[in-house]
């Protein structure tokens, strides 16, 4: 999971979805919270590591500190996948990141079904669910390599379509075009 550690980003709700996956006996996997505390928001992170202790989370989960962004492509290439519990009306762009990784992304915000395409219903998962969160985390962790790589190689074809330069610079053509048209 990258991102800052702030409230809006709802780590809580992965946490409590780990706890059942440990719960449930899903095989050893570890989770990487990534990102730097907001300033003012230490409070946050000491719950969340509050809440890692009281579910038995700590052989499992692991802080790590922020990462350049030129390094992040580093740390999406060794996960399995990637969780976003950003929910909707929230711009948040380390799904795509991911995707663009070609791995697997969880996600929260129902704005990144047309990314997701064929996958959406694997993939997505309503905001602070952890019950279905946990579902949707075992049933891609259950996936063979193969299945999470050709999974991964259809979301990262997916953003090249519709959030590239190019495919940008197409949209911003057609909307100038439908501007100037409009002034006739």
């Amino acid at each position: 999971c990258a991102g800052r550690l702030s409230p809006v980003k709802d780590h809580a709700t992965l946490l409590r979805a780990v706890a059942r996956l440990r719960a449930a006996g899903t095989p050893a996997f570890r989770v990487v919270l990534l990102g730097a505390t907001m300033p003012g928001q230490e409070d946050y992170r000491a719950s969340l590591e509050r809440l890692v202790a009281e579910l038995g989370l700590g052989d499992v989960v692991t802080f790590a500190r922020e990462v350049p962004a030129e390094r992040l492509a580093e740390w999406y290439g060794r996960c399995s996948v990637h969780v976003n519990l950003t929910p909707a009306g929230f711009g948040d762009k380390v799904a795509w990141e991911a995707m663009a990784c070609a791995r697997p992304s969880v996600v929260a915000n129902r704005e990144f079904r047309e990314t997701l395409g064929a996958h959406a219903d694997a993939l997505l998962f309503p905001p602070g669910d952890d019950a279905t969160l946990a579902d949707r985390l075992g049933t891609v962790l259950g996936w063979p390599p193969v299945r999470r790589a050709e999974v991964g190689d259809d979301l990262r074809r997916q953003v090249e379509r519709l959030h590239s330069l190019d495919a940008l610079a197409d949209r911003i053509v057609t909307m100038l075009s439908a501007l100037r048209d409009a002034r006739r």
